[in-house]
C-alpha cells in the first residue's frame, strides 16, 4: 500500500536538517542540503518560509537580521503524531464521530488477521 506523504522530498530534507540542528538559518540548511544535491538558496528560503506559514517551523530574527528557524515539533515522531491527530480531528469534524470511527473500523477489518487481533485487544482495553 502506498503511503501518503505529509511532506515533499525537499521539505523532508529541510525538516530532518532542522530537527538534527535544533535551529538553523536558510544558509545552514542550504550548506547541509548541498552536500547531497545542487540547490539554490532562494529555493530553500521559499520552502522554509512555506513551512513557517504551515506552522511546521517557527522563526526569529538573529543579531545579524537573518531568520533562524526551529521546529514546532521537536522531532519527526512528534510531528507524525501531531499530524495524525489533526487528520483524525478533521475527519471527525467533517463527518462526525460515528462515520469517522465506522470508516476506520472498516479499514482495519480489511487488513490481515494479525492487525485485526491487535485492534480487538486495544478496543477491549477501552471498554
Amino acid at each position: 500500500m502506498k503511503k501518503t506523504k505529509l511532506l515533499g522530498e525537499l521539505e523532508t530534507g529541510i525538516m530532518e536538517t532542522i530537527w538534527r540542528k535544533k535551529e538553523a538559518s536558510v544558509r545552514d540548511v542550504l550548506e547541509c542540503l548541498q552536500k547531497k544535491r545542487k540547490i539554490a538558496y532562494t529555493t530553500v528560503m521559499t520552502v522554509m518560509s512555506r513551512l513557517y506559514d504551515k506552522k511546521i517551523l517557527k522563526r526569529r530574527i538573529n543579531d545579524s537580521g537573518a531568520y533562524v528557524y526551529s521546529p514546532i515539533c521537536k522531532n519527526k515522531q512528534e510531528f507524525l503524531l501531531s499530524s495524525s491527530r489533526k487528520a483524525i480531528d478533521n475527519l471527525v469534524q467533517n463527518f462526525g464521530e460515528e462515520i469517522a470511527v465506522s470508516q476506520f473500523l472498516d479499514f482495519i477489518e480489511s487488513k490481515d488477521t494479525k492487525t485485526i487481533k491487535k485492534w480487538q485487544e486495544k478496543l477491549r482495553k477501552i471498554k
